[in-house]
């Protein structure tokens, strides 16, 4: 697994306000003082653990690519829910056909 880290303690990435990257860095500040960004939990609890960064990332992807799909068909659920209740709403049973359905789900 590749690291998205772009510092390490050994090579300390050279970084201005205007150039931070996203993940977790090491860098020195104009003092010289070797520094940490963490940008993950676990560097956050300790500056040697291994950046999550990278795998944070994925499982937003992979989280936000989820919850598209959940809202595509929450979207097609709604229409085919809309088109179904016009229909039965339309339908000369219409009424027995609701007061059916109430029955058998309890309401």
């Amino acid at each position: 697994m590749t690291s998205i880290c772009t510092g390490t303690r050994d090579n300390p990435a050279p970084a201005t306000p205007d150039t931070l990257p996203n993940a977790c860095y090491w860098f020195t500040d104009p003092e010289g003082a070797l520094c940490l960004s963490p940008g993950c939990m676990a560097r956050i609890q300790d500056p040697d653990a291994q950046c999550l960064c990278d795998t944070l990332t994925a499982r937003l992807d992979q989280l936000t690519g989820r919850l598209r799909d959940l809202e595509e068909r929450h979207r097609y659920a709604n229409v085919w829910w809309q088109a179904l209740s016009s229909v039965v709403r339309d339908h000369p049973d219409g009424r027995a056909i609701i007061t059916e359905t109430r029955a058998r789900t309890g309401r």
